[in-house]
């Protein structure tokens, strides 16, 4: 059975835009370079924000900016009073470190929840801000009732802004998890064991019908374009067939992803963080 994000996504909408009547809401997307699906996940920011009343704006820099000119555009954005989050989106080009970039972003406008201070949040489980896909993942599981409790979770994709802090926000659910990597070893054994997969790697079809067994549940994470440029996700559609459960691509995750962002919008705006 394949499990959608719509219901979720319009949830969340419904409470952003009763909170954007009430409070200014503004966020600027900041985008390096012109990566095919980066652009595809900026829409859809912008269709969201143009839906709920919130104000976004798309800063387009240059594929060959220094990472010094990148610095200053976060730096003037973190004083103008005007804005209340600013995002990076990824990837950037080979040049730039995500990490150095994410963490000159100010904290209290750190919609993605990926500044040292708020994954240090996380860590240590206090309030704040989550990055924004490991919320949309777990949001989805508790939406259809799926236990996390004392399940087995594998997750494969160890990046900062997703597969490690999502590890850390099921450990939190009781989960037992498992977080998997380009070194581990017998990659297949780990994900056929898990009762919840989550396929978070960003390679087209990668989890195939081997990997997967009868009784699992598949969170696909991934967002690729095939050669004729459709979206696929990492899990191949053969093995969603196997899984008892499994997340569509497109019309999953990334759906609520982007609610997700904006949630974390709201939340920092209500706080008066700006």
């Amino acid at each position: 059975m394949l499990i959608y994000g719509k219901e979720i996504r319009e949830k969340i909408k419904e409470d952003v835009a009763r909170s954007a009547k009430k409070i200014p809401m503004s966020m600027v997307v900041v985008r390096i370079g012109d990566d095919k699906s980066s652009q595809a996940y900026v829409n859809g920011i912008k269709k969201f924000g143009d839906e709920t009343g919130v104000n976004v704006e798309i800063a387009s820099l240059s594929a060959g900016i220094s990472l010094e000119e990148a610095v200053k555009h976060i730096e003037e954005l973190n004083q103008d009073p005007g804005v209340n989050g600013i995002m990076l989106q990824t990837p950037l080009p080979p040049h730039l470190d995500v990490a150095i970039l994410a963490n000159v972003i100010d904290y209290h406008k750190d919609v993605e929840g990926i500044n040292n201070y708020n994954l240090g949040k996380l860590i240590s489980k206090q309030e704040g801000v989550k990055p924004a896909t490991p919320k949309a993942v777990i949001s989805m599981l508790k939406h259809y009732d799926i236990p996390i409790e004392g399940k087995r979770v594998c997750i494969v994709g160890r990046s900062a802004i997703l597969g490690s802090p999502l590890a850390m926000m099921m450990s939190s659910e009781n989960g037992t998890v498992t977080l998997c990597h380009s070194r581990t070893r017998n990659l297949g054994n780990e994900t056929r064991n898990a009762d919840i997969l989550v396929a978070a790697l960003g390679k087209a079809n990668y989890i195939t019908p081997d990997m997967v067994n009868e009784d699992s549940v598949i969170i696909d994470v991934g967002i690729n374009f095939d050669e004729n440029g459709r979206m696929v996700g990492d899990v191949h559609e053969e093995s969603k067939a196997k899984a008892r459960i499994a997340s569509a691509v497109p019309g999953g995750v990334g759906l609520i992803t982007v609610a997700e962002l904006f949630d974390n919008l709201r939340i920092i705006s209500q706080n008066n963080i700006v």
